[in-house]
C-alpha cells in the first residue's frame, strides 16, 4: 500500500518529534550531570552561554517542570499520532498494537537512552549548546509549566512540613564525594586529607584534644624568677599557665619569651606577676571552630578549658587546634610521638590518651561506644572494665581486642590492639 501525502506528512512529524523527545531527555541528563562549579567558572571568564544556564539552573524547578511538560506532549503527540498512522495502514486493532510496540522502541532507543547516554558523557557542552533553545521553550510553556509548578510546590511543601528540611549534602557525603574525586586522581591524598579534616573541624569539642589536668605543667603566681626558670628549662614549654593556690584558680599564662627578656634585667628573687598574661576560658562543650576563632578574636595562644563548676579540666593551644587539620607539627624540641603506630605483626601499639575515633578509623573497626561520652582509647577501656585498669588487662569487643601493657598512676598509658580478620563468608559455605 503506497503512503499517501497525508501519510508522509505524519511520518515527517513523528521523526521532528522522536528528535524533540531526544532532545528533552538528553537536556534532563545534561543538566542534572553537569557540575555547577565549573560552569560558573566559564561564566565568570565571559561565557555568555554559561551564565544563561547558571540563570536556568537558579530556578531549577521551573526548568525540570519546563522540560517534562515539553517532553511529554511531544511524546503523547507521537504516539497518538503513529495510532493514527499505523490504524490506516493495517486497520482497527492490530494497527494500535503495532503502534504502541514500535513507538515503545523508537522513544526508548531514539528518545530516551541514546540521548540520556550522549549527554550523560559531556554534560557541560550539550547544556550549553542547548540553552539558547531551552530558553526559547521555557517561554512559549510557561502557561501550562506554571499550572504544574504551582501543583509541584504545593505537594512538595507539605511533604517537607511533615518530613523536615532535607540538606541538600550532608557532610558524610561530601567526604565520600572527596575520596571519589582523589580517586580519579585529581586531589593528592594529601589535599583530600586537608579538605576532609576541614569538613570534620567543626564536629570535634576541645575536650578531645587538650592537654589534660593531670599533665599540666604550671607555676604559682607567688614564685620567683629563678623558679620560674628552672620550670621552663626541666619542661621545655615555651608557655606555662599560672595559677593562685591550685590549678584550678588558673590567673593567666607567662610566656618563655617574655620570662627571658625581663629574667636577666631584674633580681632572681623578683616576682613573675609583672608579665603574666592573660588567659581566656571556654566550656568542655566548645568546638574547634569556635576555640579557633576565640584565640584569633582574643590574641591569646592559650585556653583553659573548664567543667560545669569552673574547675579546670585542661588547656588547648593554638598549635593543638590546627593539628587537627594539618596534622602533627613537630618542632626541634618535640620528642617525636605517634598515638598510634602499626607494627610489624599486624597490631596496633596505641597510646592511652590516643582519640577512640582515630583508632576506629586506623583499624577499619567500628567500636560500639554505648554510653561512653568521653573520647580516648584508655577511658573507653576503664569504661568497659569498671574499675582503674591494670597491667594485663583486656577488653574484647567482636573482632579487636584492646590489651592493656602499660599504666602509670591509676592511668593507662600503652595498648596492644589486634584486629582479626574479617572471615570471608564463602569460608563457611
Amino acid at each position: 500500500m503506497a503512503l499517501d501525502p497525508m501519510m508522509i506528512g505524519i511520518v515527517a512529524v513523528l521523526a521532528l518529534l522522536v528528535l524533540f523527545s531526544a532532545m528533552f531527555s538528553a537536556t534532563e541528563t545534561a543538566f542534572t550531570s553537569l557540575n555547577r562549579i565549573k560552569l560558573k567558572k566559564m561564566a565568570e571568564e565571559g561565557n555568555h552561554r554559561a551564565a544563561k544556564a547558571n540563570k536556568l539552573l537558579d530556578n531549577y524547578e521551573k526548568l525540570l517542570t519546563t522540560i517534562l511538560v515539553g517532553n511529554n506532549l511531544v511524546n503523547i503527540t507521537a504516539s497518538s499520532l503513529s495510532t493514527v498512522l499505523f490504524t490506516r495502514l493495517m486497520g482497527g486493532e492490530q494497527g494500535a498494537l503495532v503502534a504502541t510496540v514500535v513507538m515503545l522502541i523508537v522513544i526508548l532507543a531514539c528518545g530516551e537512552i541514546t540521548p540520556k547516554c550522549m549527554a550523560k558523557a559531556k554534560p557541560e557542552g550539550f547544556a550549553l549548546w542547548i540553552t539558547p533553545a531551552i530558553s526559547f521553550i521555557s517561554v512559549v510553556l510557561t502557561p501550562l509549566t506554571l499550572i504544574f509548578e504551582k501543583i509541584s510546590q504545593g505537594v512538595t511543601n507539605r511533604v517537607i512540613r511533615k518530613n523536615g528540611e532535607i540538606p541538600t549534602l550532608t557532610e558524610d557525603e561530601l567526604v565520600l564525594m572527596v575520596d571519589e574525586i582523589e580517586e580519579e586522581g585529581t586531589l593528592e591524598a594529601a589535599e583530600s586529607e586537608l579538605i576532609k579534616s576541614a569538613i570534620r573541624f567543626d564536629d570535634k569539642c576541645v575536650e578531645e584534644i587538650i592537654t589534660p589536668r593531670v599533665d599540666i605543667v604550671g607555676i604559682d603566681k607567688d614564685i620567683t624568677m629563678d623558679e620560674a626558670r628552672n620550670v621552663f628549662i626541666q619542661s621545655g614549654y615555651s608557655r606555662l599557665p599560672v595559677y593562685d593556690g591550685n590549678i584550678d584558680k588558673i590567673i593567666g599564662v607567662v610566656y618563655s619569651k617574655d620570662f627571658f627578656a625581663r629574667y636577666f634585667l631584674v633580681d632572681r628573687d623578683e616576682s613573675i606577676m609583672p608579665i603574666i598574661r592573660r588567659v581566656r576560658f571556654v566550656p568542655e562543650s566548645t568546638t574547634l571552630a569556635n576555640a579557633l576563632d576565640e584565640i584569633q578574636r582574643s590574641t591569646v595562644q592559650m585556653l583553659v578549658v573548664v567543667d560545669d563548676y569552673g574547675g579546670t579540666i585542661g588547656i588547648v593551644a593554638l598549635e593543638d587546634i590546627l593539628e587537627e587539620l594539618v596534622g602533627e607539627i613537630w618542632d626541634e624540641s618535640d620528642e617525636v610521638r605517634y598515638d598510634i603506630v602499626r607494627d610489624e605483626d599486624g597490631d596496633f601499639t596505641v597510646l592511652g590518651d590516643a582519640n577512640i575515633n582515630d583508632l576506629m578509623e586506623e583499624t577499619g573497626f567500628r567500636i560500639p561506644l554505648g554510653d561512653y561520652d568521653g573520647s580516648t582509647v584508655g577511658g573507653y577501656i576503664q569504661y568497659r572494665l569498671q574499675k582503674p585498669p591494670i597491667a594485663g588487662d583486656s577488653v574484647i569487643e567482636g573482632r579487636m581486642e584492646m590489651t592493656v601493657t602499660s599504666v602509670r598512676n591509676k592511668r593507662v598509658k600503652i595498648v596492644k590492639v589486634t584486629v582479626e580478620p574479617e572471615e570471608d563468608p564463602e569460608d563457611n559455605s
